[in-house]
């Protein structure tokens, strides 16, 4: 294999395909990167066996090829050369010869057809989905993906799709995301279950073009993204997702409309105090259209005054201010509405006149609210 690429090129379509490099693994080859000659590109693929990520790149071909190299060392030395052309070449003991104006570097490889083949997509649904739209959706709902839990199914996101709606879901057993969007073109029904890494993964790939879209397949526990360039194959999550749609209050004691920035800067400044404590809590005071934030700690207290719109019974009630931080930094409105049943139950936190992106939040029972 030998053949000549722009540096630059290189160093884009490997860092789009080593995001699926495998980082602890007991198969040698996870840790590589595939990179294989096709006409006038190359292809470049990485993957963990969970989600696979292929990219091409334009390239001069002179000896057509496939081979592996050590993708976090490869990938270190294509960025420290210096822009231009970079030749590339493999021998038939799969040593790659890397040169560019000023620097010739050698690295053992290994055997591509040692490589894992593509995940194969049997009985696949389609369906074409605007990638600034999904990365949207994925931005506003994959920071309530549980980070570390013993329950996969709180791991991973849930995308649905069904007579023109598009659906994604992501708890972690304190507080819930859900994002939906409209897609009238999109007449498919069907769901997949997403694990956390592959979400942020795919979420990096997706372009802010609303004139780019993205092209996916589903089938025997499979998905398959395709975008420009790039191919995204993930293999889903066993298993059934949690019935989120149980877990949603149907009828509210009390609805608080208020501005969203006051709110936000409040709560900013509350969390300095509440974080120093044993419970990071945050405790909301409404009372006669006045809502009033309190935080105490070991260190010092804090009283914070709003005014707020007030539908319904005063209330008291607790949060771990950091999921009412992540609430307040992703609602991007003018005013937000908070509807509330009492101090023990699930509180919907959402921007004003849109329940199609909705925050449930599980309070703190304290002694305060009681």
């Amino acid at each position: 294999m030998r053949f000549g690429c722009s540096a630059s090129k290189l160093i884009e379509g490997l860092q789009i395909v080593t995001k699926a490099l495998a980082q602890r693994t007991t198969n040698p080859i996870l840790e590589g990167v595939l990179i294989e000659t096709d006409s006038n590109q190359i292809i470049l693929t990485c993957s963990d066996e969970r989600i696979t990520i292929v990219t091409r790149i334009e390239a001069r071909i002179e000896e057509a090829g496939r081979g592996v190299a050590p993708g976090k060392l490869f990938n270190e030395i294509i960025r420290r050369l210096p822009e231009g052309e970079v030749m590339i070449s493999m021998n038939d003991k799969f040593v790659f010869n890397i040169r560019s104006s000023a620097s010739k570097m050698n690295i053992s490889g290994q055997d591509a057809d040692l490589f894992p083949t593509l995940p194969a997509i049997e009985n696949e649904r389609e369906v074409s989905l605007p990638q600034d739209m999904l990365r949207d959706m994925i931005q506003k709902t994959e920071f309530a993906i549980a980070a570390d839990d013993m329950r996969e199914v709180l791991t991973g996101c849930l995308l649905e799709i069904e007579n023109g709606e598009v659906n994604m879901v992501a708890l972690d057993g304190f507080r819930l995301a859900l994002c939906r969007m409209r897609c009238s073109d999109v007449l498919e029904k069907f769901s997949a279950f997403i694990a956390g890494r592959a979400v942020s993964d795919i979420g990096k790939l997706l372009s802010g073009d609303e004139n780019a879209f993205a092209n996916l397949s589903f089938g025997g526990g499979k998905l398959h993204i395709g975008l420009d360039r790039t191919d995204i194959y993930v293999i889903l999550v066993a298993g059934q997702y949690v019935n989120y749609r149980q877990i949603l209050p149907k009828s509210f004691a009390t609805k608080v409309v208020m501005d969203l920035e006051p709110f936000r800067r409040c709560v900013d400044r509350a969390q300095l105090i509440a974080r120093e404590g044993n419970n990071n809590l945050l405790l909301l005071r409404i009372t006669d259209g006045e809502l009033v934030v309190e935080a105490h700690s070991q260190i010092g207290d804090v009283h914070e005054e709003l005014d707020v719109q007030q539908d319904g019974a005063n209330m008291n009630i607790a949060f771990n201010v950091k999921y009412l931080i992540d609430v307040v930094r992703y609602i991007d409105a003018e005013q937000i509405e908070i509807h509330l049943n009492n101090a023990v139950s699930p509180c919907i936190i959402n921007p004003v006149g849109n329940p199609d992106y909705i925050h449930l939040v599980l309070p703190v029972r304290t002694s305060a609210t009681n």
